[in-house]
């Protein structure tokens, strides 16, 4: 904690004032930063930093907050890092023990924890024959009860001012397949869920979901295929905007 001292004159006395500048009581939660990673820059593999300013005029979490700046641009990291900052806690700013507003700052940084296409990977047990025709059974009957398809979700954090651009090379190299995409799912719900709790969610009882992580976690591995498209998908993106930023905030 930042500690000075201020004279100030009143009616000819000298009195002094104790100032203490505001600080982080606790950082923002990691956890909190990785479910926010931004969907579309885990695809790409792409780590980045967010320097977030916020007026601090009470201890707790701080609320009152705006990106300053951002790298890579477009991608997210900004809006992520302000929601992640809300998880932490500061102690306000203070002269002469009341509480006075002043400005903080501080970075939020996003690194990929592993290389590779961030979807499968499992290393559950693999679900029986039967587990699976339950799972299709659910899938049929409540397939909206599911987080949306990986596909659905990989724009994520992506401005929208590029989505039209980057949709249509998703469509180009990774066109939809609904039979795939079932088969995903229902693999996806019987490696994530019992075979009680998929009976239960036949007898139109709600279940917790799985967290996304897991969701995708438990999808199908990627095929060779796959991994061009995504190649080839970073590829284009970064031709055409910016790319190269490790979350150390310097550009490679």
């Amino acid at each position: 904690m930042a500690l000075a001292c201020a004279l100030t004159t009143h009616g000819g006395g000298v009195e002094a004032q104790e100032r203490t500048s505001p600080s982080w009581a606790r950082p923002a939660d990691p956890l909190v930063a990785e479910m926010l990673y931004p969907g579309f820059a885990a695809m790409l593999e792409q780590g980045g930093w967010a320097r977030i300013r916020c007026w601090i005029e009470d201890d707790g979490h701080p609320f009152l907050c705006e990106v300053a700046d951002e790298a890579p641009h477009g991608l997210g990291f900004g809006a992520a890092a302000r929601v992640t900052i809300a998880s932490a806690d500061v102690r306000a700013a203070r002269v002469d023990g009341q509480i006075v507003g002043r400005m903080i700052q501080t970075t939020v940084r996003f690194a990929m924890a592993d290389e590779g296409v961030p979807f499968g990977g499992w290393t559950g047990p693999e679900p029986s024959g039967g587990k699976l025709a339950l799972a299709r059974k659910v899938v049929s009957d409540r397939a909206e009860d599911f987080p949306p398809s990986y596909r659905d979700s990989m724009m994520n954090g992506l401005d929208f001012d590029r989505r039209s651009i980057v949709g249509a090379w998703i469509d180009e190299l990774m066109p939809f397949d609904p039979v795939r995409a079932t088969d995903a799912l229902v693999l996806q719900a019987a490696r994530l869920f019992t075979e009680d709790e998929l009976q239960r969610m036949l007898a139109g009882e709600n279940i917790d979901p799985p967290s996304d992580e897991d969701f995708y976690a438990a999808s199908p591995d990627a095929t060779p295929e796959d991994e061009a498209a995504i190649t080839e998908l970073k590829r284009r993106y970064c031709d055409r905007w910016e790319c190269g930023v490790d979350p150390l905030g310097t550009t490679s």
